[in-house]
């Protein structure tokens, strides 16, 4: 049998086959490992140790992809404010791969989960000022919605918001999912909250929103689960509708959701930005006059609406905090937290009703369009200021209308008592 050597060339071709071969197995094997199931297991691991293990790691694989990944830290004002909370905040990014041969793109996920404690308070001072010795900055992540977020449905308490407001558009790729939990056997709650950054990513394509969503829903599950809270969960969503955009108001007089019950006054106020369904943790209604798809704030607009608010859980107790913040030490008047209803500085009025499943007081607010937040001057879109409008005694009174309706129709949908109205 003839040796097969470089030297002849029936061994120049089967040894040259044969590197061709070995080289085609390297890389192979080199994609299996790199690409394949080791990268997964990489991802999993970053996920696992982010958050003490409670990300669900197929639903941010589902919009951050198997990697590669990288874990930080989420949200360090939470945990330096209120450090002695129990609470777990995190962040994992996707980065671009350069050269990578495929299509990438950048995408982040923020995740925070809080305990909520037990509250049985009504609402007074004493109550207020056990409030305010938690501590000093923010105690929940802000819900970024001017106009009304999106309910989650399906048996969540739970928000979809994109932060839009009338002056300005969301850029389409941030969005913020909360979820909030009632603990089993008077323990509490548990609050979370996640945001999303995806480039290239589309709201318009529900697939996307509800992967967003998913997060937020199982990584609740999770940790009701590791944490002992066994909470009643929902069912798995299905889709997550978009939060209400600048040009979708409808007449006042057929608001059915959010605004339902809130009075028309003429021409001024005749039309609604409303969130549907009504019910949730955190509920907005918009107000205004003017004609359709121009608000109250818009450019040309020289209507003047007005925004109510109500807040329950957590959202009450951080608002309170915020208030008392900004303006309790500077202001001769109670603010929210201090009193059962009062008038709000800078403009517009505050109620609160005690509610019977012990989260706390829930907390009614309703501002007009103009308010500055105790500011004795607000700043417009060119960045310029000009002096509040100071409201007449008609403006008061629809005020105080207005949220006596909105504040006992939200109030009776949640089973709180009938409001303490200013």
């Amino acid at each position: 049998m003839a040796r097969l050597t470089w030297g002849t060339r029936a061994g120049r071709v089967v040894l040259t086959s044969c590197g061709a071969l070995a080289a085609l197995a390297l890389i192979a094997g080199g994609f299996y490992w790199w690409g394949g199931p080791h990268e997964r297991r990489v991802a999993r691991q970053v996920l696992a140790g982010a958050c003490d293990g409670v990300l669900p790691s197929a639903e941010l694989l589902d919009v951050l992809g198997e990697g590669p990944l990288r874990s930080g830290p989420g949200r360090t004002d939470l945990r330096e404010a209120h450090g002695d909370r129990r609470q777990v905040t995190c962040a994992v990014s996707r980065a671009t791969e350069h050269h990578a041969g495929h299509p990438t793109h950048d995408a982040s996920v923020e995740v925070t989960v809080q305990g909520v404690p037990e509250r049985r308070g009504g609402g007074s001072a004493e109550d207020g000022a056990a409030e305010a010795a938690q501590g000093h900055g923010p105690l929940y992540p802000d819900v970024p919605a001017e106009l009304p977020p999106a309910a989650l449905g399906r048996g969540w308490q739970g928000l979809f918001t994109t932060g839009e407001s009338f002056t300005n558009r969301a850029d389409g790729e941030s969005v913020t999912t909360t979820v909030l939990l009632d603990c089993a056997r008077d323990r509490g709650g548990l609050l979370v909250t996640v945001d999303v950054e995806e480039e290239d990513g589309t709201l318009d394509d529900p697939r996307r929103r509800t992967a967003y969503a998913r997060i937020a829903t199982a990584t609740a599950a999770k940790a009701s689960r590791q944490w002992g809270c066994d909470a009643p969960l929902g069912k798995p969503l299905r889709t997550v509708a978009l939060p209400v955009n600048a040009d979708e108001d409808v007449p006042l007089a057929d608001a059915s959701g959010s605004c339902r019950g809130v009075p028309g006054r003429g021409g001024r106020v005749s039309r609604a930005w409303e969130g549907r369904p009504a019910g949730g943790p955190f509920e907005v209604c918009v107000v205004a006059g003017g004609r359709t798809g121009m608000p109250a704030g818009a450019p040309g607009s020289e209507a003047r609406g007005h925004r109510l608010v109500a807040y329950y859980g957590p959202y009450a107790q951080a608002e309170r905090l915020r208030q008392r913040e900004r303006h309790g030490r500077y202001s001769e008047k109670p603010v929210p937290g201090e009193a059962p209803a009062g008038r709000l500085p800078g403009g517009g009025h505050w109620a609160t009703a005690t509610c019977r499943d012990g989260s706390g007081p829930a907390l009614f607010t309703v501002r007009p369009s103009d308010a500055t937040d105790g500011e004795a001057y607000a700043t417009d879109d060119s960045g310029g200021e000009h002096r509040a409008a100071k409201p007449s005694a008609a403006d008061l009174a629809y005020e105080r209308t207005a949220l006596r309706e909105f504040a006992r129709r939200s109030a009776k949908a949640h089973d709180c008592a009938a409001p303490t109205l200013p």
